[in-house]
């Protein structure tokens, strides 16, 4: 949903990314995770846009210059329970990482290992032997998303995967 691009001034705050459509996710008071391994709870204390898709946030657990350094390229996440749900035929990114990818035939691709999102359409990252692949997600190649079983069916460019597929 963001990232800390690098520290603002010397207060503490921090120039972050934002790559959420909900503006109410950096109001004041929010409460927030930062990192991905072992994710700390951040509040935000104060936040102003800076341009289009960046803002300068201020987070009441860091307070100077130093503090916000350490946190450079730090991720930021909402937790999941606090997530909407997404709507009918759509899925939130975090639902789709980690699904394993086949063809028509069945045959293993790999697995999806990020997801882009883009203004035409979004582009999933396969993780497959020969190496990353993205994948169009449009619906002439993505035939059947079933995330309780952990798999897509895909019918990919000719090509794409290689001679094998």
């Amino acid at each position: 949903m963001g990232q800390i691009v690098r520290p603002h001034g010397i207060r503490g705050e921090a120039l972050v990314d934002s790559h959420s459509d909900n503006p109410g996710r950096f109001a004041p008071g929010s409460k927030l995770l930062m990192g991905e391994a072992d994710p700390r709870i951040v509040t935000v204390a104060s936040s102003r846009p800076r341009s289009e898709t960046k803002l300068v946030v201020g987070f009441e657990e860091i307070s100077d210059r130093n503090e916000a350094e350490r946190c450079r390229g730090a991720l930021l996440f909402i937790d999941p329970s606090d997530a909407v749900p997404a709507e009918e035929g759509s899925y939130w990114a975090r639902d789709l990482i980690g699904l394993e990818v086949f063809d028509l035939g069945g045959r293993s691709l790999g697995e999806i290992s990020n997801v882009y999102s883009r203004p035409l359409q979004d582009l999933w990252e396969v993780a497959h032997p020969s190496g990353p692949v993205l994948l169009p997600a449009v619906e002439r190649v993505i035939r059947e998303i079933n995330i309780p079983s952990g798999r897509v069916v895909v019918d990919p460019p000719e090509g794409l995967f290689g001679e094998e597929t």
